[in-house]
């Protein structure tokens, strides 16, 4: 891996053909009070250094083709991590937030950090070459970590993964792989990779809701992730604290599914379900929505998003079913003829949305500019 020197005004360009898709001279020089000759020496020194490339638009005046410059997603890659009770999933991704390849990996030793990093190092090894990615390339590896940061977004308050209780993550992580390592906890990972490549690409605001262990989220604003003091901005399962009782977390859908005589042990085993023929799955989504309703309202009105999109751990055909049950007349029932209501929509990425956000932590510190526009 090489770093790449970038000048504040090429990353300011990078950022907003990101957040475009394509984009062209003209409108970088206005967009940023450039004028024509140095957005376009500027737009140069990106294709010199093989970031950007051009692409013909049949659109011209006269019919001569307006050169769009858009991100080239071969220039960069990374590798996202996230993982459950007993799987980790994993996967090489390019910076335009394309899966290029992903796997699910059975852990032999829940959680332990050895084999945790012994897996993604493995990974690595045995993906970048056949897929053509020379290490020059390769960015680093972004970790998704389920729980809530209790110091200086280091530790973690791991509920539902005690062998990570009170370890410094970062430098634990960082000993073990010779790669930059980058760490969010998960509902901010999975709120990232919507806002770079899936439902979330269409809003400058909005509020992502994480069903994973437990209820967790993410806040976009601007189109930047919004952190909070500590890093755990999101933290929506407030609400329901006690683990006993009945709440609207996949911990809870799992057991709920046990309950029933159906053996799932973790998030990946859902996959072969269907809302459709399995009752106790239907009964759940439905009682789950009644759970949320309050709470989204809440939400829809304290940070006033575009939208709300649900994801999290569950597969995208479920959280596609679950969201007619979401959308009811209880969200937002007492102002929703006087006041915008945001819209309710389900992630595009689904359970892969956290190593897709995992994987763009690397180059949002170390790529794209951090001013708004």
């Amino acid at each position: 891996m090489q770093g790449i020197e970038l000048s504040n005004s090429e990353r300011l360009i990078l950022e907003i053909i990101r957040r475009e898709r394509t984009s062209t001279r003209v409108e970088v020089a206005k967009r940023l009070d450039f004028s024509k000759v140095q957005a376009t020496n500027l737009a140069k020194s990106l294709l010199d250094k093989k970031l950007i490339i051009d692409q013909a638009s049949p659109s011209g005046a006269r019919g001569q083709p307006v050169k769009m410059i858009r991100l080239n997603a071969d220039a960069l890659y990374s590798v996202g991590v996230t993982f459950t009770g007993a799987y980790m999933e994993i996967a090489l991704v390019d910076w335009t937030g394309v899966i290029k390849v992903s796997d699910s990996v059975k852990l032999q030793s829940q959680h332990s950090l050895d084999a945790l990093c012994q897996s993604i190092a493995e990974f690595i090894e045995q993906k970048l070459k056949p897929n053509s990615v020379a290490r020059k390339k390769f960015y680093g590896v972004g970790i998704s970590i389920p729980g809530d940061f209790t110091y200086a977004r280091r530790k973690m308050n791991a509920v539902y993964f005690p062998e990570l209780e009170d370890v410094d993550l970062m430098s634990a992580f960082s000993s073990r792989l010779d790669y930059p390592v980058y760490i969010e906890n998960d509902g901010t990972c999975a709120a990232w990779g919507e806002s770079v490549a899936g439902a979330g690409n269409a809003f400058d605001h909005f509020v992502f809701v994480h069903i994973g262990h437990g209820i967790g989220g993410g806040i976009i604003i601007d189109r930047r992730v919004y952190r909070g003091r500590n890093g755990n901005a999101g933290a929506f399962g407030a609400p329901f604290p006690h683990l006993d009782q009945s709440r609207p977390s996949g911990a809870d859908l799992l057991k709920t599914l046990r309950s029933h005589g159906i053996e799932v042990d973790d998030f990946a085993e859902l996959r072969a379900l269907s809302v459709d023929t399995c009752e106790p799955l239907k009964a759940w989504l439905k009682g789950a929505a009644e759970q949320l309703a309050q709470p989204l309202t809440v939400l829809a009105r304290a940070l006033d998003p575009q939208a709300i999109i649900i994801g999290g751990r569950l597969p995208l055909d479920i959280l596609q079913a679950w969201l007619p049950y979401i959308d009811n007349d209880k969200f937002c029932q007492f102002d929703k003829h006087k006041l915008p209501v945001p819209e309710l929509i389900a992630s595009k990425l689904g359970d892969l949305g956290g190593v897709v956000g995992a994987s763009q932590l690397c180059f949002e510190h170390s790529i794209f500019a951090k001013q708004t526009f």
